[in-house]
């Protein structure tokens, strides 16, 4: 990652993007993107997405992302007026880092609002609202626990048939990574959580046995499902980060979602394919939404 500063001139142009355009040698094209990205900060804080001016004075920096892999597009699996539900790649975060970057908010046409996040290594469903009104009537879906939410986890290890995950997540201190550990369930630390897991297979990999697992969130902590799982000794398949083996990917994809469609009053129920490469046996047959857990 490369950092450009400068401070805007007299001579500069007072538009964004024919700034950026100027002093940085690039096309107004290019200039758009970076801006889309999050990767242009102005006065130590990021440029939203409808500035469109600068002013005499005015320190800009500008992130120059490494070169990324080519990742595949989100796919749409559900549209309306109020909410676009897609199936994300992982790899792609839901919205710009710090230093900015592609993100499922600079590649989707918007203006969208994030009612939740999955991990930039998650792959699956992700739901994004129209307008910021939607986005409270899911934020509050999700509080309420209206909204169900599965994923599959491919796991170290075979693990129990089924289970109820309830140990405390807080933040794990003296660590440089942004790391969640978790704590007793009686215990004063950390937020109450819960997990609801079954097994639904399971095979030898080059990492020894592993399980496919089906979880479901009952709270949404950060980093709840990978935590949970490293916590009973079954850490998720590439997930360095709570002890799984070094993986192409995460071995995790949110694959079912059920929620009220806002403004409509009606359940919508969907689904995203498992990715080979997080449980290589495609001639699995997953459970419905409608399965028991």
């Amino acid at each position: 990652m490369k950092k450009q500063i400068f401070t805007v001139a007299v001579g500069d142009p007072k538009e964004l993007i024919s700034l950026l355009a100027c002093r940085l040698s690039i096309s107004p094209d290019a200039s758009q993107r970076l801006h889309q990205q999050g990767s242009v900060w102005i006065d130590g804080k990021r440029a939203s997405s409808g500035q469109r001016a600068v002013s005499l004075g005015q320190r800009v920096t500008v992130f120059w992302p490494d070169m990324q892999p080519v990742l595949p597009s989100p796919r749409v699996v559900y549209e309306d007026r109020a909410l676009i539900v897609v199936d994300k790649p992982a790899g792609l975060p839901c919205q710009p880092g710090r230093q900015g970057g592609p993100s499922l908010l600079s590649v989707l046409r918007g203006p969208l609002w994030l009612p939740h996040r999955l991990d930039a290594e998650t792959s699956g469903l992700t739901m994004l609202a129209r307008s910021a009104d939607c986005c409270a009537k899911l934020s509050a879906q999700l509080s309420a626990g209206q909204i169900t939410r599965r994923y599959l986890a491919s796991v170290v290890g075979i693990a129990p048939e089924r289970g109820r995950i309830s140990l405390r997540i807080g933040k794990a201190r003296g660590t440089a990574a942004p790391k969640m550990r978790t704590y007793p369930e009686r215990a004063s630390e950390g937020d109450a959580a819960e997990t609801l897991f079954v097994r639904c297979a399971t095979m030898q990999t080059e990492h020894g046995a592993s399980s496919l697992l089906v979880v479901e969130l009952q709270t949404g902590r950060t980093h709840q499902v990978r935590v949970h799982l490293a916590g009973i000794g079954h850490p998720l398949v590439g997930d360095t980060l709570y002890g799984g083996p070094s993986a192409t990917r995460l071995g995790l994809h949110a694959a079912f979602l059920s929620l009220r469609q806002p403004g409509r009053d009606e359940q919508l129920t969907l689904s995203a394919p498992l990715p080979v490469e997080v449980w290589p046996d495609s001639s699995l047959e997953l459970p419905s939404m409608d399965a028991a857990i």
